[in-house]
């Protein structure tokens, strides 16, 4: 009974074969049927309706691609173990560390414990850490918050980690179930054109993986070393050095600050370019930063030395809090720019031309746009003064005003009328809510021991009651208190 079957089954696909193996024999061998089915109408037509229906597919996965970026396809790739290659190039548990050298910039991961390192390397090709190699890299980590959930992203065992290369640098990821994705990805380029790359484009981006709408936040600890052997831990954009702890609520004005010792210096460049407006950064003793807390307490004057810990600093970055739906991505970008001995680094001039490119391009787009509107308005006005020609009724008053010689009086009084003068003192009293942010408008009385003492009750006051709902005037507080300490420490 089964060799019937089989055979049954058989004989039945040799008749489905048959037709179609005849037909092709027919077509190959009868050279004229081959010219009739080139020639075809239907056939060209046909032909044609599958080539656009090919472009079409083409174009449309074009822009599905455009529209996926490469960091949320790479938080669903999958990723090989104990060093072992697959298609993705991602690595996680592996036995030995990920090392890369791009041009003067050396970078390190390990996916075993999420860490990371950044190095420069001088005329001897010897890798010069910017950033502190303590605990195996762990005192330098991004923090991911999601919800009322708080996560260090390198050394957590809830995190699996990941590394890849990529053709400009190194790829982490960070992923937390249910929650979301963290990749942080390193981009090395140059900043001169003909020499080696020399800065690093850092982009954070959040993939969520929640179920629901949830807030997401990032922030990242930099634990820096250079500082450390020099006479001041960091300095400003002008080149000061910052003497004490002290926090930045925007960076549109310093844009990077510099951590520099006799063998290398570093930038860190938190606007221009693409770089992404922050939240706060903070430049602070290594311990007032290692907090369970999201954002460290500073409403007190501290030097980058402490009792517990001495000649430790560190850079905290907060970016702001995002909104993201399932699925739902963010990125965050900012740069390091790095050179040896007594060099420069070149990042921060690199962005600033930048800045100064797209200012013109601007500026040159508005000239544009302004020069046909020009040269229209004169044409409409000598239109207006032709049509006013023919009237003779206008200009008889005009006659008349100018005849009689009580006309200066008629200006004094309106002039002595104008509210301009007693109207200018007046403003000045309803800018009393910027003097919180800006130094200047502090007077001698606010440098008092009193008025720095009741600022600070007050923000314990708030402190102790709902820190969440109190937020706003606390950072006034202690926008007003780094004020005032900055003038003290100028005097």
């Amino acid at each position: 009974m089964k060799l019937n079957k089989r055979f049954l089954k058989l004989a039945a696909a040799f008749a489905l074969i048959l037709p179609v193996t005849l037909l092709c024999g027919c077509a190959s061998t009868d050279d004229s049927v081959k010219e009739v089915v080139f020639e075809s109408d239907e056939q060209k037509a046909a032909a044609e309706e599958e080539e656009q229906l090919d472009a079409d597919t083409t174009d449309a996965s074009l822009v599905e691609t455009e529209q996926k970026s490469s960091f949320r396809l790479d938080a669903v790739a999958p990723a090989g173990k104990d060093n072992k290659k697959n298609y993705t190039g991602w690595i996680s548990t592996s036995m030995r560390p990920v090392t890369a050298v791009y041009g003067n910039v050396k970078l390190y991961a390990n996916p075993k414990k999420g860490t990371f390192a950044i190095s420069v390397l001088n005329e001897e090709e010897k890798a010069i850490n910017v950033i502190s190699s303590s605990n195996e890299y762990t005192t330098t980590s991004f923090y991911l918050q999601a919800g009322r959930k708080v996560f260090k992203l390198c050394d957590d065992s809830s995190v699996d980690a990941a590394v890849k290369k990529t053709e400009n640098g190194l790829r982490l990821r960070y992923t937390i179930e249910r929650n979301a994705v963290v990749i942080i990805d390193f981009e090395c380029f140059s900043t001169k054109e003909g020499y080696a790359q020399d800065t690093v484009k850092i982009t954070g981006a959040i993939v969520s993986l929640a179920k629901k709408k949830t807030d997401f936040a990032l922030k990242l600890v930099f634990d820096t070393v250079l500082g450390e052997t020099d006479r001041h831990h960091f300095y400003t954009s002008q080149n000061l050095p910052v003497k004490g702890e002290v926090i930045y609520h925007t960076m549109e004005e310093e844009k990077y600050f510099t951590s520099k010792n006799a063998k290398a210096s570093m930038q860190m460049i938190f606007a221009g370019a693409e770089a992404t407006p922050v939240q706060s950064v903070i430049l602070a003793n290594f311990t007032t930063l290692d907090t369970k807390k999201w954002e460290p307490d500073m409403t007190n004057f501290r030097s980058f030395d402490t009792v517990l810990s001495y000649n430790n600093s560190a850079v905290g970055v907060f970016w702001p809090k995002t909104t993201l739906e399932p699925d739902g991505e963010k990125d965050f970008v900012f740069y390091i720019s790095m050179a040896t001995d007594s060099d420069v680094p070149g990042g921060a001039d690199y962005i600033n031309a930048i800045e100064a490119q797209k200012a013109a391009a601007l500026e040159e787009a508005l000239e544009e746009t302004e020069e046909p509107a020009a040269s229209e308005k004169p044409v409409q006005n000598i239109q207006a003064v032709k049509e006013e020609e023919p009237k003779p009724v206008k200009p008889a008053p005009v006659v008349t005003e100018p005849a009689s010689t009580p006309a200066e009086p008629q200006n004094v009084p309106a002039i002595k009328e104008e509210p301009v003068a007693e109207e200018k003192p007046e403003v000045k009293p309803e800018a009393k809510p910027e003097e919180v942010a800006g130094p200047a408008l502090v007077g001698d009385d606010r440098l008092s021991y009193e008025y720095i003492q009741k600022l600070l009750d007050r923000i314990d006051e708030l402190e102790e009651g709902d820190p969440d709902l109190n937020k706003a005037e606390i950072n006034a507080l202690n926008a007003e208190l780094d004020a005032i300490l900055t003038i003290l420490n100028n005097q």
